[in-house]
Order: C-alpha cells, then structure tokens, then sequence
C-alpha cells in the first residue's frame, strides 16, 4: 500500500520544528544580549557626552551653557556640580537648577573613588571629573527599552517570515521530490503482487533517479529469472508427466505438493496436501517416507488395492536436500508379477503335458525292448499306443509353436477383406471326416447374403479350425455341432455351438487360459492339448476380433468371435434380427 503524504509531512514537521526552535532560543538570547549591547551603547553615548563637555568647557565656555548645547547635541542630560551646587543642567534654567536630579549616592561613591552603578533609578549615569567640576551625564533606560522592543518585534517578524517562507520552499522541495518517491513505491508495490512489467523508466538524475533505474534492472533480472524458473519447472514438469512410474514429492511436512500424471491416475481425489498414508493406504510406503525423511533413503515393495483389483508395486524412497522433504517413484509391477506368474505355470503345465505322453512311450518302448515285439499282437497294440502318444506330442508341439507365434511382439496380422462363408465352408468340410467319426453332425447356417470382413484368412482359418474341432471333441455322439455367420449392426458374428454339458461359471471365466482344463482326464481322451482356446484369444486379439463363450444347461455351449463388416459405400447396413 503506497503511503500518502508521509514523507512530506514529516519533512514540514521537522522544518517547522526547527523554525520554532530557532526562534525560542533567539527570543531566549534576544533579552540579555540586546541589554548588554545597548547597555554598551548607552555608556558609550554618555561617555562621548562627557568628552564633549570636557572639549566645550576647556574651551571657556559656561557650564551651564555647556550642558544645553552638549545634552541637546547627544540626547543625554549633563548636569555639572561644583561641589554640591549644580552650575548647569541640560533643559533647566538658572531657577530650577536647585531642582536638577542628582544620583547622590553615585555621586559619593565616585567622589569616595568607588565602583559607580552604569544604572539606577530608570537611567543610566556615568561621572567625570573635570577641574572643580563633577560632570553627570545621564540617560533614561525607557530608550532603551524602547529598542529592546523594536528589536524583538522585528525577530519575531523576520521569524515569522523566515516560516512562511521555508515552508513554501519545503512544500514545493517535498512535492518535487514525494512524487517520484511514490512511483517508485508504486513499481515495488506492483512488482512485490507479481507484475513483472511494471518500470520505473526513471529519467532524473538525481538519487531518486538512481534508485528508479536499479529498480528496472532488478525487475528486468527478477523477470528473466522467473522465466527460466518456469521454463525448467515446465520442462521438469513434462518430464514427470512422461514418465510411466508414478511419483511424488512431499513437503517437511510429509504431506504431497507434487506429483505426475502416472500417480494421480493412481488414485482417487486430488492427493496434494494428502500423506501419503492417507493417498495409498500402505503401511510398508509410509514407513519408507518415514525413514526417508530421517535422511534414509530406501527401496519399498507392497500391494493395495485400487479399483477392486490388487496391485503390486515397487518404487524408491529418497530425501531431498537439506530435510525439504522427500521423493518417491513407485513401479507397477502388477502385470510384471502375473507375467512371471503365468511363466512358471506356463513352464509347469508345459512340463507336465510333455512328462506325461514321453513317459507313456518310453514305458512301452521299454517293454516292446524287453521282449513284447515277438507278441506281434501285443507289440501292435504298445505301438498303437506309442504312435498315439507320439501324435500328442506333434499337436502340443505344434500348438505351442502357434500360441509363441501369436504372442510374439514382432508378429502382425496383415488384415484384408476376407469372405466369411468361404472360410467356413472349407473349415466345416475339412473337419466333416471328424465329426462323422466321433457320430457328431456338422451344421453349417449359411448368411443370408454375402458378408465380408476385416480379417487375415489364414488366423480367421485357424480360429475356426480350433473352435469347431474344440465344440466336436466334446459334443457327445449322436448330436449335432452348429456354426452358424451372421451380421449384426456394423459387425459379423461367428458362432460354434456344441449342446454338450454346460460349463460352470468359474471355469468359463478362465478357459481361454493357457492349458486350463475343466476335467482334465477327459481333455487328455480326447486329444486336447489345452492350448486351442489361448491360440483363438491371440488370433483374435491380433485381428482386432472379440471372442466370448456362454455357456447353459439348455443350448449347450456357444463360442461366439466378432468381426468387423467390410460394407460397401451404398449398401444399406442389416438390421438386427
């Protein structure tokens, strides 16, 4: 807030201050020194009265006439004794000499050779001696007071006009000088609230001037410095934000006043001003931010939840510098964990599916070894079993080739308009001879018009040769399996349907697992290998296709994949049925 008139009324203060001062103590010294000095004057007066009269009466003139002419000459009375008779006297004539005022005490007292007073009685009176005669020269103090007067009144004037006058000069001074005083407190003030163009531009050459120009450099140097705090507070900030690991910052306080956009997707509500404790809930993170604020940096592993679902994460807890507070970079290592997760079941579903077939052939090679080949009818029967075994082995190896090739990064789908129908009657004919030999019927529902779709032949081929050889091995003998193209909105759905068992809910959930199985004696009777579903899952993923299975007690199971349509330009699109 810029002040108003503060400056220039306490620089009239003090002036005005100063003016009373000087003229109090002049009035104070006025008195004694003006009555020393007209004292001064007065005996000065009187002593050339007196030599005049000494001059005058050596010169023969008479006493009496000497008086007149001298007192009238100098403003002073002279009276002239002889003895104690008064032979002359300024204004009286020879009647009222008798009457003339005489200072009889002075008198003696000079007479005696004493000190004689410069004043009494209302006059001021000196004695000379002249021959027989005692001259006294007197004059009244009333003139002298009269000065006195005069003098104080014109110091009272003079002091007066003396004010007046400086304080005109320091109004005009103060004025000159209080107005760029408050532009200059009006730039601070606009600089202090954050209004870093605000100049003085000062053109003066005084110290004001002065003081205005460091000002500009000071806010030039404030500005360019902001701007490069902000330059690497954005480009700080970009980095955080481009980070995947969520971080955080958090004050002496232990409270967050950072953070990135990995972490606040983390989390629910704004987590500044928050602990961490209050933002994740973890107890293991916020003994990390504790010890980190004593200064002990540490690594922190925990598990919470978000979002119904349980993460893992992993991360690192610093100080910063100088106890300012404390830094955190947390990973998710969620998805890491279920990878290596699936890897070891994967490694171990895989292990098992291979002991179980190689120890079934080498067991009847051993024994074929042992003698059973000159049984011809035996040895038929254990190579029959090897041969089955060994077909087993071919289809897991090959299945896993597939499902590798299909989660391969470096794999990609070129897609491509693709004829449904076609693709699904060459896989119904192909599989035709299967389905006959197990009693099952294959059903092929056409569309009602030709339907093509974004696709890659070869993975849509796969995708379909795995489902209906899926929905054949667990159709029971004497039913039928259905497959069926339709369209719907802007899509194609193929459909695979088996009336077989229904698939209870929690397993239909996990059959697109690799080598999940709902009855595994039964999967292994009848060729699976457990990995079809997880092949389908891929391809389709790869295709930008949606698989999904539904499963009831009274339609059987039905594995339905989405496609999407290829319509030309100015074909209408279907309705739904």
């Amino acid at each position: 807030m810029t002040p108003t008139g503060g400056l220039r009324r306490n620089v009239i203060s003090a002036v005005v201050t100063a003016i009373g001062a000087l003229i109090l103590a002049l009035l104070l010294l006025e008195d004694p020194l003006v009555e020393y000095r007209l004292g001064e004057l007065a005996h000065q007066t009187l002593s050339d009265a007196v030599a005049r009269a000494r001059d005058r009466l050596r010169a023969g003139v008479e006493p009496d006439a000497v008086a007149d002419e001298v007192g009238a000459l100098t403003g002073t009375r002279l009276t002239l004794l002889e003895g104690d008779e008064v032979v002359g006297d300024t204004g009286l004539d020879d009647s009222q000499r008798s009457a003339a005022p005489v200072h009889a005490e002075s008198l003696a007292a000079f007479r005696a050779g004493q000190p004689v007073p410069r004043s009494e009685f209302g006059e001021h009176v000196i004695f000379a001696q002249e021959g027989a005669l005692v001259i006294q020269a007197t004059q009244s103090t009333a003139v002298t007071e009269r000065v006195r007067s005069s003098v104080r009144e014109l110091l009272l004037l003079a002091g007066v006009m003396a004010a007046v006058v400086a304080l005109f000069l320091t109004t005009v001074l103060t004025r000159t000088f209080v107005a760029p005083a408050r532009e200059l407190t009006a730039v601070a003030d606009s600089l202090a609230a954050g209004d870093l163009s605000a100049r003085a531009r000062s053109t003066r050459d005084d110290e004001l001037g002065a003081i205005g120009r460091a000002l500009d450099r000071m806010a030039d140097q404030l500005a360019e410095r902001i701007d490069r705090l902000r330059t690497e507070q954005d480009r700080l900030r970009t980095v955080l934000n481009s980070m995947i690991e969520a971080v955080f910052v958090t004050d002496s306080l232990g409270r967050i006043e950072q953070t990135n956009d990995a972490f606040d997707r983390l989390i629910e509500g704004a987590a500044i001003g928050r602990t961490p404790m209050e933002a994740l809930r973890s107890p293991e993170l916020h003994e990390a931010v504790r010890a980190a604020r004593r200064g002990e940096a540490r690594a922190v592993a925990f598990e919470i939840q978000l979002d119904e679902e349980l993460r893992s994460f992993s991360g690192h807890v610093a100080p910063l510098q100088e106890g300012a507070g404390v830094v955190t970079v947390l990973h998710d290592v969620t998805e890491l964990r279920a990878a290596d997760r699936i890897r070891r079941d994967f490694v171990a579903n895989a292990s098992h599916e291979l002991r179980t077939p190689l120890t079934a052939i080498r067991g009847f090679a051993e024994t074929l070894k042992d003698g059973v080949v000159d049984d011809p009818e035996a040895a038929r029967r254990f190579l029959d079993v090897i041969l089955k075994h060994t077909l087993r082995l071919q289809a897991l190896v090959a299945d896993l080739a597939a499902l590798a090739k299909a989660e391969s990064p470096e794999h990609r789908l070129e897609l491509e308009e693709v004829d449904v129908e076609a693709v699904v009657v060459e896989v119904v004919r192909g599989l035709a001879s299967k389905a006959e030999g197990r009693g099952v019927q294959l059903v092929f529902e056409p569309p009602a018009e030709p339907l093509r779709v974004q696709a890659h032949e070869r993975a849509l081929d796969q995708v379909l040769i795995n489902l209906v050889d899926n929905a054949i091995k667990y159709t029971p003998e004497g039913t039928s399996v259905h497959v069926r193209v339709r369209a719907k909105d802007e899509d194609v759905l193929l459909e695979v349907n088996n009336p077989g068992a229904a698939i209870p809910p929690h397993h239909l959930e996990r059959i697109f697992e690799r080598f999940y199985r709902i009855d595994v004696g039964r999967s292994r009777d009848v060729g699976g290998t457990g990995l079809g579903l997880a092949i389908v899952k891929h391809l389709c993923a790869q295709m930008g296709a949606e698989v999904k299975a539904r499963s009831r007690d009274d339609e059987g199971t039905t594995f339905t994949v989405r496609l999407a349509r290829v319509v030309a330009p100015d074909a209408p699109l279907p309705k739904a049925p």
